[in-house]
């Protein structure tokens, strides 16, 4: 199981929108690379501004060397297909082939709907935009010309460069099963689209279950899902006294998503200890893929501490 950092992109907009503290995400970022660990990024424009994940991304693989650059999530219907296709295969590249992307729709909220509209993006419409997406960067990547009409766009034998890194392009991690609930049509777009699926507070039977939900929607749909990817997005708080760890994170959570949000499942709160045991029981449901998110404005300290005492641990096992 690889092991990443959300960069806090967010959490520094939460402190000073005019002049954030950028350099705590940009030390995070080195430090995950020394430690072999993945750099995360999340995504939203007014809902929940944060650093531009994209161009944060393109930054960060000038810094970086070993690094995967993730996303979770993006949201990819809040853009132009063939630009955002552009734009992504331009940060495999530089970053020569590390770049992975969770996708998905946002969430069900009135602030989301209303950063569609924001964006002079259709609400209504997120879920066959993104689908729309991800076939059209998968025909652009092949570098064939491509010819097709979508929404609002049209290409005629267009071709773009640079190209991915690698001919199969970013791994597509598909958001299925976000709190456990196990929604159908979800589960066929991983089938369809997906090298993989990325999910959010959910238990082990979860994990399980969607996983098996998806490798066989896969199946169906004729793509073979050897080297399926399981990426699940947690949250950790490392603290001596797990009460105040929990107490920590709550407050935390509904400042970053501004309430309306339920939070269950496994997250890594309070002494190392008990976050190690929180990790091997990800690994041991099957997570190939886990995007942390560290709890406080104190993530420098959170991350040496995570490295020190919970990352060096898992190393020995």
């Amino acid at each position: 199981m690889r092991l990443g950092i959300l960069l806090p992109h967010r959490g520094v907009i939460i402190q000073s929108a005019r002049r954030p503290p950028v350099e705590d995400c940009w030390t995070i970022a080195r430090m995950c690379d020394d430690a072999d660990m993945d750099v995360w990024v999340g995504d939203s424009v007014v809902a929940k501004p944060r650093l531009e994940p994209l161009t944060t991304l393109a930054y960060v693989a000038a810094m970086t060397k070993r690094a995967r650059l993730g996303t979770a999530i993006l949201l990819p219907a809040l853009r132009q297909p063939v630009v955002l296709a552009h734009q992504l295969a331009n940060i495999d590249q530089v970053s020569q082939g590390r770049l992975v992307l969770g996708l998905g729709v946002g969430w069900g909220l009135p602030a989301i709907e209303r950063e569609w509209e924001a964006c002079g993006q259709n609400h209504k419409r997120r879920v066959r935009d993104l689908e729309e997406h991800m076939k059209v960067w998968c025909m652009l990547w092949s570098g064939k010309p491509v010819s097709y009409e979508g929404r609002g766009f049209k290409l005629t034998e267009h071709t773009i460069g640079p190209l991915p890194w690698t001919d199969a392009g970013p791994p597509l991690l598909v958001t299925a099963g976000n709190r456990g609930e196990i929604i159908p049509a979800q589960i066929e777009r991983v089938g369809k689209f997906g090298d993989g699926m990325v999910t959010t507070y959910v238990t082990e039977d979860d994990i399980r279950k969607l996983r098996d939900l998806c490798m066989a929607a896969m199946e169906k749909h004729g793509r073979g899902s050897a080297g399926f990817s399981t990426c699940v997005y947690t949250t950790v708080r490392l603290e001596a006294d797990a009460a105040k760890a929990e107490a920590l994170t709550t407050d935390f959570l509904n400042k970053y998503y501004g309430g309306g949000v339920n939070f269950r499942g496994m997250m890594g709160l309070g002494p190392a200890a008990a976050v190690i045991d929180v990790m091997k029981r990800y690994e041991t449901a099957g997570v190939t893929d886990l995007c942390i998110r560290l709890v406080g404005e104190d993530q420098v300290a959170q991350l040496a501490w995570f490295i020190r005492d919970v990352l060096s641990a898992l190393k020995q096992t």
